[in-house]
């Protein structure tokens, strides 16, 4: 076992295949998400923050303090249960394809979806909202089948970037437990979301922390994204972009751009309507548009795998 693991520590392609190893994996094995090690992350997020941020007035300052320490009280203790058996473990590969298995975990995303569009196809509104509700933190009782097809190809682009684009890029960088880390500062981020009124300054320490985190992975999603959908499209949807929107909107432009399609425009948060710029290309959503999505997301990952192989194998060369 020890000669098979230095050989492929050898060849330099062992990260590679601890990737593709966990995606397979997360993707064949059915994994409940009421067991899943993340489930349990979110309702600790949710009791903290019951706790530590109550709807009682407190002031700017102190909220995002809450939000701060928040973020170490809840971490802190997992890193050093999780640190302990790695530190002693004779085969870190184990450990590490485990870890980077939980932490893209995408089976609940790709259920929500495909769920969209067979309701949408069936024209069941209210089905294919509540599976919708599964994908999107906003409001979809008054969306129509195209601003459902419109928000689930927005998400599912969003939640591949941030769930499995990014995981993988930091599991290169840094390691399984860096990719593990990422993932539940998302989750936090998701749990704690600013768009949400009680967490507009509690939830500002870990978006800003995530921002940070992810900002590189964003970048290196979205010229492989216009690589592989067409890049003039993309970079006409980019150049688009009033400079007064956040950068999220920039990514939802090469995304749109690149499909063809419109995406952005307001969207309703606990009967607050939030606006944001029409971004990407003139044409409205189709439902066609759907699948058109879901291909180019797996085609932006074959991509992704492809040009890691290549870093991999020149740097062996090189090195």
């Amino acid at each position: 076992m020890m000669a098979i693991y230095e050989a492929l520590q050898q060849s330099g392609f062992l990260p590679l295949l601890v990737i593709i190893t966990a995606l397979i994996l997360e993707w064949l094995i059915p994994w409940p998400e009421k067991a899943h090690p993340l489930t349990l992350l979110r309702l600790m997020a949710l009791n903290l923050a019951a706790r530590v941020n109550p709807n009682a007035p407190r002031s700017a300052a102190q909220q995002r303090i809450s939000g701060s320490l928040a973020i170490i009280v809840l971490l802190a203790p997992i890193l050093v249960i999780i640190s302990i058996p790695l530190f002693l473990a004779e085969y870190p590969l184990f450990f590490d394809t485990l870890m980077l298995i939980v932490a893209i975990q995408f089976q609940p995303v790709r259920r929500h979806f495909k769920g969209v569009q067979k309701a949408l196809k069936s024209e069941k509104k209210n089905l294919a909202r509540h599976h919708l509700n599964g994908l999107v933190l906003r409001e979809t009782n008054t969306l129509t089948p195209m601003g459902i097809a419109k928000a689930a190809i927005e998400s599912l682009n969003q939640r591949f970037i941030y769930q499995q684009f990014a995981i993988i890029f930091w599991y290169l960088l840094a390691g399984g437990l860096a990719a593990l880390v990422i993932r539940m500062l998302y989750e936090l981020n998701q749990i704690w979301n600013m768009k949400l009124v009680k967490n507009r300054q509690f939830g500002l320490p870990i978006a800003l922390l995530t921002q940070l985190l992810l900002f590189v992975p964003q970048v290196i999603f979205a010229l492989i994204f216009s690589i592989g959908t067409g890049f003039v499209g993309a970079y006409k949807g980019f150049k688009g972009v009033s400079q007064k929107q956040f950068f999220n909107s920039y990514i939802k432009a090469i995304i749109g751009g690149g499909l063809g399609v419109q995406l952005g425009g307001p969207a309703i948060y606990q009967n607050i309507k939030m606006r944001s710029q029409r971004v990407g290309a003139s044409r409205e959503v189709r439902y066609a548009d759907l699948q058109r999505s879901w291909q180019s997301m797996y085609q932006t990952l074959f991509i992704f795998l492809t040009l890691i192989a290549l870093v991999l194998a020149v740097t062996y060369k090189l090195f």
